[in-house]
């Protein structure tokens, strides 16, 4: 049942990524390698969605190069100490060192720092209710 909840995520995910994709490649590697977690909608949650990490990351990396640094660093070698998103480990608990090519990801990365991410409803509840000022 959860490998066909992710399945159907998935496919829904791809379809709402542009057409007209940047980089069909990163794009593909990215469905491949990051997308069955990184989800913005699904029953299963498994991760943050992509539009959380990218708006925690580009804050405080805005430099492209930057960002995609950043973003090897922490695939290479999750760790607490370096994370950004401490409220989202204690959820979904420390993201697995998964051994993916560094080359990969960072194709991955600058991808994802290129292409225009809209947030989910439900991630826009979710940052007015715990990172906004009281």
């Amino acid at each position: 049942y959860i490998m066909k909840t992710i399945f159907i995520t998935m496919i829904a995910f791809a379809t709402s990524l542009p057409l007209y994709a940047k980089d069909e490649d990163a794009s593909a590697k990215f469905l491949s390698m990051c997308a069955s977690c990184h989800v913005a909608t699904s029953s299963v949650k498994l991760a943050p969605p992509l539009y959380a990490v990218k708006d925690h990351v580009i804050k405080a990396y805005p430099d492209r190069q930057d960002f995609i640094e950043q973003v090897v660093e922490w695939v290479e070698e999750p760790s607490r100490d370096i994370s950004l998103m401490p409220g989202a480990i204690n959820k979904f608990g420390l993201m697995p060192k998964l051994g993916f090519a560094k080359e990969d990801v960072r194709q991955i990365a600058g991808y994802i720092y290129d292409e225009e991410l809209l947030p989910s409803q439900e991630y826009k509840k979710h940052y007015k209710k715990n990172h906004q000022p009281r």
